[in-house]
């Protein structure tokens, strides 16, 4: 079963699902071998961000997230933990001291609506122990970038405040952008620490968060920042953005006789 995402690590997503972490590449650092499952976002990746770029982007946002045919075979798409948000959905989200606090900000940034979406490693808890990580990505976007930037300084205030968070280098992504690492836990069934790590970003009026869990030693920023990139491109138009189809993992439970 996967780990159950603990409240700090949900300072910003909203879902609290236990199937919360679904892994979206088994090998880390070095290892070019496509077959494993890492993510090639930008065929340059090391090239200088475009700081300046602020494009004006439409609904729906789920057409700016990670999917599956980003990733490959190698994940498993988290069913409970992908959803379209609205703002009465988005205002319980942790980030926020309470739901009407959540209601009163989001309508003065102009929210328009939001997608979260997760992946799980084949292999799960075994493959995290070989490298291998769950992900949640959420993106949001609002009428413009003022709200935009409003909604990022507080998600950025909020990780940077909380407890544990350590503040990451890592390469520019977005117009604006910040990240975090935590480590805590133990990977379930070892005697390995948990290790959680935080990308958020602005692009223009969309604001994302990319949330990956892994073990320590194996998992670095740099993998939450290559998942940043992919949405960074669509929304850059670099990329085709497209809104996602229905999860091929999901089976449908049968129909009760009546």
């Amino acid at each position: 079963m996967p780990p159950r995402l603990p409240r700090h690590a949900r300072a910003v997503l909203l879902c609290a699902s236990a199937a919360i972490f679904a892994p979206l590449f088994l090998a880390c650092g070095g290892d070019d071998d496509a077959s494993a499952g890492t993510p090639s976002a930008d065929p340059s990746p090391s090239a200088a961000n475009d700081v300046s770029a602020s494009p004006m982007l439409t609904m729906p946002v789920s057409r700016f997230a990670v999917s599956q045919s980003d990733l490959g075979t190698a994940f498993i798409v988290d069913i409970p933990a992908t959803l379209r948000l609205t703002a009465d959905d988005y205002a319980k989200a942790p980030v926020f001291a309470s739901v009407q606090e959540g209601q009163t900000l989001l309508k003065q940034w102009a929210y328009q609506g939001g997608y979260e979406t997760g992946y799980t490693p084949e292999g799960r808890e075994k493959a995290v122990l070989q490298g291998g990580f769950y992900s949640k990505i959420e993106t949001h976007l609002f009428h413009d970038q003022d709200g935009a930037k409003k909604a990022f300084d507080r998600f950025a205030s909020y990780l940077k405040a909380t407890p544990g968070n350590q503040a990451q280098t890592t390469l520019p992504v977005g117009n604006q952008y910040a990240a975090f690492q935590r480590i805590e836990g133990k990977v379930p069934n070892s005697s390995v620490s948990s290790v959680f790590h935080y990308l958020l970003f602005r692009r223009g009026n969309l604001v994302a968060v990319v949330f990956t869990y892994g073990a320590d030693g194996f998992m670095k920023i740099g993998t939450a920042r290559d998942l940043a990139n992919m949405v960074d491109q669509k929304a850059l138009g670099n990329a085709n953005a497209v809104e996602p189809t229905p999860a091929s993992n999901y089976t449908p439970p049968a129909t009760p006789k009546k």
